[in-house]
């Protein structure tokens, strides 16, 4: 749906194409798709369609300039301009998380977008301080990164993408390390920060009934290929959902059930009998005075 005078960055892809470095076939070829400022779009596909790769083009991380070396077909332009070449306004949140942290402590790494791109001192830290709470960061502004779980990391990165206010926000799983009360948490926060901002959204998620709320228009890209279905996600899957299925794309209403075979039961590795342990009294003594330190 397009939103006339929304506030987010324009995307379009005209016959465009990428192979990696060192392979032989296109991750994607062929790509004609113009994005609306103000969008919201799903980006589904089988595993290895290309999906991750046309995040990361639209991030300004391939092409001449780019981060990821490859060669490229066609032309992918973010307001008209390059993606490469203009990266201001994009906010990306990859798979993995440990790939976007660069900085010791967490304060700093929500920091470090804003002071990229120029933001006045004293507006960082307010805005730094406000993302990490609507993310729902659970420590200081000083706190270890390195000592982060995967969906604390998680929280970090979103927060820092949020904190710089993009008119492009590309999101590639991004509750996929957070537990379930996290990842609504996170929905509901942008869902919440897109109405206010009208920023375009590209979206990967492979957990779709939980976000086709979020989103006006479903976009499926075949590995190697282009675009092969465009619309509302009702039409979408009314069309493709059969199709999509087989390829191990979670349809809501046909999401894959785990089929968990218990192990069958195997010879005793380690046996114990009365065993009973006490605590040292202290450093280099075998037991507390009195006290008993024994296994059979």
């Amino acid at each position: 749906m397009t939103r006339p005078n929304a506030r987010g960055a324009r995307v379009e892809l005209s016959g465009w194409g990428w192979k990696h470095s060192g392979r032989d076939t296109h991750a994607l070829r062929g790509v004609d798709l113009t994005v609306e400022p103000g969008e919201r779009v799903l980006l589904l596909g089988a595993s290895g369609a290309g999906k991750s790769t046309l995040l990361h083009s639209l991030a300004g991380l391939t092409g001449e300039d780019g981060a990821i070396s490859g060669e490229h077909e066609g032309s992918l332009l973010v307001d008209g301009a390059p993606a490469d070449r203009g990266r201001g306004g994009v906010g990306l949140v990859s798979q993995d998380p440990e790939t976007q942290l660069v900085m010791a402590r967490a304060g700093d790494d929500v920091a470090f977008g804003l002071e990229n791109l120029g933001v006045d001192p004293e507006d960082i830290w307010p805005r730094v301080e406000r993302s990490l709470t609507e993310v729902g960061f659970p420590y200081g502004l000083r706190h270890s990164t390195g000592a982060l779980s995967g969906g604390e990391k998680q929280r970090l990165v979103i927060a820092g993408a949020l904190a710089m206010r993009p008119r492009l926000l590309l999101l590639d799983e991004p509750t996929a390390n957070l537990d379930p009360a996290g990842a609504v948490l996170v929905r509901d926060l942008l869902s919440r920060l897109l109405a206010e901002t009208e920023a375009t959204l590209v979206l990967v998620e492979h957990r779709v009934a939980d976000v086709v709320d979020l989103v006006d228009r479903v976009v499926v890209v075949e590995p190697g290929g282009g675009v092969i279905a465009d619309g509302a996600p009702a039409r979408v899957f009314a069309e493709h959902g059969r199709s999509l299925a087989d390829q191990g794309v979670w349809i809501p209403g046909n999401e894959p059930v785990p089929e968990l075979t218990p192990a069958p039961g195997g010879v005793p590795l380690v046996e114990t009998v009365g065993v009973s342990a006490r605590t040292p009294f202290q450093v280099g003594v075998r037991a507390a005075p009195g006290g008993r330190c024994s296994t059979t």
